[in-house]
């Protein structure tokens, strides 16, 4: 078992993320379908259009969970980063692990969706893990539903995987400035997406700064770096729960 995810109650979230699935399965087959049907598939060879940088993006850093953060900052065209797994569709989802793509699961047809994308996507991942800092490969998946508190409402998704530094350090001896360097291709990456679906509110948080050991002051410069001007995005919410880590306050502190 992986100790680095929080396993608290894993045998009931199990369960629960099972019924989950099914629930969601006969309930919203059709809201599925149309998210997998508008779901695109991103590869590092991409190649993402000229835009002209002419917005300066608002950014609001607060404490809130990302679901939470979906129904209080959605306007016109929004989208969500999921934290994802590089290998596994929801992550440890259905083993009853508690991180951001797992919350997210519970609380939306995510799972049911990314799990379609088993064979074009998860399976030729794991060919290409990079000594865990993996690839710039992501999902872009419209109108997924999300559900919180007796309330639907829809909003797109860009799954993507940080580099796994702790991993990648650890059992590959990736030095800090390698993976730097990856983390800052990969956050760019992730924003042209937002910017070549046309994203005007886009949702992030402390992306990697969990299991995966990323340094949250990188990971909220590298943001800033690339969020400075935009050409669709007018407001970036960094959700972040201000509970058990310091990565509230650095982003609140870059941010102020």
């Amino acid at each position: 078992m992986n100790k680095n995810y929080n396993w608290e109650n894993k045998e009931e979230r199990a369960e629960i993320a099972q019924k989950h699935t099914t629930e969601m399965e006969q309930k919203y087959s059709k809201e599925t379908a149309y998210s997998i049907q508008n779901t695109t598939i991103y590869n590092s060879d991409h190649t993402f259009p000229a835009l002209s940088k002419e917005v300066t993006p608002k950014y609001i850093v607060e404490d809130l969970d990302s679901v939470s953060a979906v129904f209080k900052h959605h306007s016109n065209k929004t989208a969500l980063l999921n934290f994802a797994s590089f290998k596994n569709p929801g992550g440890k989802f259905l083993d009853g692990a508690r991180a951001q793509e797992e919350c997210l699961c519970h609380e939306s047809n995510l799972y049911n969706i990314l799990l379609q994308f088993q064979d074009g996507f998860y399976k030729p991942n794991l060919k290409c893990l990079n000594r865990s800092l993996y690839q710039n490969k992501a999902l872009y998946s419209k109108d997924v539903l999300f559900l919180h508190n007796q309330q639907e409402l829809k909003c797109d998704v860009i799954t993507c995987a940080a580099p796994n530094y702790k991993a990648a350090h650890r059992f590959k001896g990736v030095q800090s400035q390698e993976n730097f360097t990856t983390l800052e291709s990969r956050i760019k990456f992730v924003i042209d997406i937002a910017e070549e679906q046309q994203v005007e509110t886009l949702i992030l948080g402390a992306f990697g700064c969990g299991v995966f050991g990323q340094d949250p002051k990188e990971v909220a410069q590298l943001f800033k770096k690339y969020l400075t001007k935009t050409s669709y995005i007018h407001n970036v919410i960094y959700a972040i729960p201000n509970k058990g880590n310091s990565n509230y306050s650095i982003f609140k502190c870059i941010f102020q």
